[in-house]
């Protein structure tokens, strides 16, 4: 069997091309090389799949009564997706499951409508609503609007925003709303809202097959799905965990991650997997969500420590290196980012 690596990754980041061999990566393939097709299908165990564009995967499960696909991806690879499933299997696809609703994994739906129901937890439904013009910030938005006039100037804001504020700033008055600070991560080709939505878990069933859909907390997000196939031994961690690489961790979604995102870890740890498929890259082993968890732990407990000391945001970012995880994908790339991040939410948490 052999496996497909790299996707596109939100707002055009680009990730370092690098592979680290596992039990799992030579089980299910080193990804993908070089010249491989931008879309391919990948068979992983009994009937489930996983579904490669560039560098976004989803996943689909065959049953003889339809077959079950997680996270569209957008309206071209849908399309596609939808070509190669006629052309294969002899059903429709009965069930769409949403992992959340960022826009480059949840649009192209509407592609399955004529035959599917669409699955979500219940904050990915609501994300998906365009706020109210007017609508006030969310806690950490306004913990940056350090004037307090409901709204974020260039001046206050983070990175993720202050890169391309113009971009950003839809109507052009030199400050971002609640809406337009929305829009970058929720907009995009049109979703089909969720027509079933769930609180904690859930399980389907078709076919004489299931899969369970937990909801384990906010990380990447508050409203995001992990889809558990039991009997396959796999579960779906899209953005929030990729296995042998450093998370990308920000905080412009408006509310603060931590100690959320180390919770949702250990929940994940304690679901009965054997092998992890990301949104991105490789495939691999409950083992790499363990390294995750000591990761996570060790980051904030570093910063929290250089905090406690007194040392500046600078000086935190330049001192906490944690080298202990630099064999792991995107170390040089992520590290700075995710100690400003994590000092960041810790600011935030110990001021609210």
């Amino acid at each position: 069997m052999t496996i497909g690596s790299l996707q596109r990754f939100l707002m055009g980041a680009i990730a370092l091309l690098l592979a680290y061999p596992t039990v799992a990566h030579a089980q299910f393939g080193e990804g993908a090389p070089p010249g491989s097709p931008g879309r391919e299908i990948i068979h992983l165990t009994g009937d489930l799949y996983r579904f490669r564009d560039v560098r976004h995967y989803g996943m689909f499960l065959h049953t003889p009564e339809g077959i079950i696909v997680v996270d569209p991806t957008n309206p071209d690879t849908a399309a596609w997706l939808k070509g190669e499933l006629d052309s294969r299997f002899d059903v429709p696809v009965r069930y769409v499951i949403y992992s959340h609703a960022h826009n480059d994994h949840a649009p192209g739906g509407a592609v399955f409508a004529d035959t599917a129901t669409f699955v979500g937890h219940e904050n990915m439904a609501k994300n998906l609503m365009q706020p109210a013009a007017g609508a006030p910030l969310l806690p950490l938005e306004a913990h940056w609007d350090t004037n307090g006039n409901g709204s974020i100037e260039e001046s206050e804001a983070p990175d993720a925003y202050a890169n391309n504020f113009a971009e950003v700033d839809l109507d052009g008055n030199g400050s971002l709303s609640r809406r337009e600070m929305w829009a970058p991560r929720f907009q995009g080709a049109p979703v089909p809202p969720p027509d079933i939505v769930y609180s904690d878990r859930m399980t389907i069933s078709l076919g004489g097959k299931t899969v369970e859909l937990h909801y384990t907390g906010i990380n990447h997000t508050d409203g995001m799905t992990v889809p558990l196939f039991r009997d396959e031994r796999f579960i779906y961690t899209v953005d929030h965990l990729t296995p042998k690489r450093l998370p990308r961790m920000t905080v412009d979604a408006g509310y603060a991650y931590l100690p959320d995102w180390l919770e949702s870890l250990r929940r994940i740890d304690e679901l009965d997997f054997d092998y992890v498929s990301p949104g991105h890259e490789s495939v691999g082993t409950k083992a790499d969500v363990s390294e995750q968890r000591r990761y996570m732990n060790d980051l904030v407990d570093a910063v929290s420590a250089a905090m406690d000391a007194g040392r500046t945001r600078e000086e935190i970012v330049e001192s906490v290196r944690l080298e202990q995880y630099s064999h792991l994908m995107e170390y040089e790339l992520s590290i700075a980012n995710n100690v400003r991040a994590v000092e960041t939410m810790l600011r935030f948490v110990r001021e609210r």
